[in-house]
């Protein structure tokens, strides 16, 4: 007889959000020594290439408005990031990332690829190009099924 553990296990789903949650983590552990957590890495992620209106970044993020007005201001506080009324719409703000903010990408990116590292260790580098190509595709199904 299956064991209750082995059901869950049998189900892909489950064992990605399993891997998730470990990869996130220890992601918000090795980021916690920059002040950040990896929210805050996505939001400066979208802005470093151009200033996002903070809907645009909830959009982009798939987070709440109201989650996000909290992570601006986390960036803000931080001086990762600044928000200006947008001058084209005067209802809008836009936020920026800082020099500071730049460069705590910067180091975020470089904790999180040895995040990634660890969390992938058993995997090949081939079988972790193809692990990340599959679960792209899936995400891209779930957002645009046929």
């Amino acid at each position: 007889m299956t064991s209750p553990a082995d059901q869950l296990a049998s189900r892909t789903g489950y064992v990605l959000i399993k891997l998730g949650e470990e990869a996130l983590a220890a992601a918000e552990r090795a980021l916690a020594p920059l002040g950040l957590r990896a929210k805050h890495v996505n939001v400066l992620t979208l802005i470093e290439a151009h200033r996002l209106s903070q809907q645009q970044l909830s959009t982009g993020t798939g987070l709440d408005r109201t989650t996000m007005v909290g992570l601006v201001d986390d960036l803000e506080a931080g001086g990762y990031a600044t928000r200006e009324r947008d001058p084209n719409d005067r209802r809008r703000y836009v936020v920026s990332p800082t020099t500071a903010g730049i460069a705590a990408l910067r180091a975020a990116e470089k904790v999180l690829d040895e995040v990634e590292a660890s969390v992938f260790a058993g995997l090949s580098t081939t079988e972790r190009r193809t692990l990340h190509q599959l679960a792209v595709r899936a995400l891209a199904a779930t957002r645009h099924p046929h």
